[in-house]
């Protein structure tokens, strides 16, 4: 079969209108998404929505391919390993439709930019490794009116939420603390912190061996494509939902939960908000670090009992 001519918006997205109205598409279509990092999330979610009939994309991520992301990142082929991710990212977005619209920038904007950025969108999501410029853009999204979505895998484990002007804030679901970009950074790299992320190896299936190297700071999270990209799916169909108005979408508290690689629909733990709020409440200052010690160890005893009930299992 020989095509004279590019197959235009209609004919990519024909099956489209078995699920959605032409007016439901055309928002879809017209709607500005807003990327902001280019981990596997981001990536994931940009190809998804490309070929959903998504439009318009502003893409920004500062990173180049590494062989390391080839377990994850569906743009991620060996002969694009080294260059841009954005770059990479926005070419696949066009050979998928060529109408489309990206703008790509290379560099993550500062805080005290991030309101004209989102000016520009009309969906948020934030996809950046760095938690403390996590919460800062999902502060912005909110500051500005705009909906932001959450996509969080890590492991067999993830979060799938929707931040709209009116929900639940992010830092209240997970018992963030109030502080500035600075103040976020040195809270998520303390050794409370990290071990407040238990959950990682209890419900998130990672190895004791590749948390303690994490806990150092020699190892990132740990991923497995298929959890990231059902995060990713997950995350795409709320947008979607967003967008079109054809159903109700899962908004903060509620989420979408990926546990011990299975899926429900829930709400963000309140001992997990509690139990990062206590933290914070004891171990934020300066009367409570003289407690650390005794954190370290329960801690340690934790984690040996999970390293020996892992070497069991193998």
């Amino acid at each position: 079969m020989t095509m004279d001519a590019k197959p235009g918006y209609t004919t990519l997205f024909n099956r489209n209108y078995g699920i959605f109205s032409a007016a439901q598409q055309e928002r879809i279509r017209r709607t500005r998404i807003l990327i902001v990092g280019d981990s596997s999330v981001g990536e994931t979610l940009a190809v998804l929505l490309a070929r959903s009939g998504c439009g318009h994309f502003i893409l920004i991520g500062q990173d180049a391919y590494e062989p390391a992301d080839m377990n994850r990142q569906p743009c991620c082929l060996a002969d694009v390993l080294g260059r841009s991710k954005v770059s990479v990212i926005a070419e696949v977005l066009k050979s998928i439709n060529p109408e489309i619209s990206v703008d790509v920038s290379r560099t993550l904007p500062p805080p005290v930019a991030l309101d004209a950025w989102m000016s520009r969108a009309d969906i948020v999501i934030p996809a950046v490794d760095d938690l403390a410029y996590s919460v800062l853009l999902f502060r912005a999204a909110r500051q500005n009116g705009k909906t932001a979505v959450l996509c969080m895998p890590s492991g067999v484990m993830g979060w799938v939420s929707v931040f709209t002007p009116e929900s639940r804030t992010l830092e209240d679901c997970f018992g963030i603390p109030d502080l500035d970009y600075e103040g976020l950074t040195d809270v998520v790299r303390t050794p409370e912190f990290k071990c407040a992320q238990y959950h990682y190896i209890t419900t998130g299936g990672w190895r004791m061996d590749w948390y303690r190297e994490y806990f150092r700071g020699e190892r990132p999270l740990a991923q497995i494509c298929a959890v990231a990209w059902l995060a990713a799916s997950l995350a795409a169909l709320e947008t979607l939902k967003i967008v079109s108005g054809k159903r109700p979408f899962v908004c903060a508290p509620r989420c979408w939960s990926i546990q011990e690689a299975e899926v429900s629909l829930t709400r963000f733990s309140r001992l997990a908000e509690y139990h990062r709020k206590l933290g914070w409440l004891i171990f934020g200052g300066r009367r409570g670090r003289p407690l650390h010690r005794w954190t370290g160890l329960f801690w340690s005893r934790f984690f040996r009992y999970w390293q020996e009930r892992q070497r069991r299992s193998e």
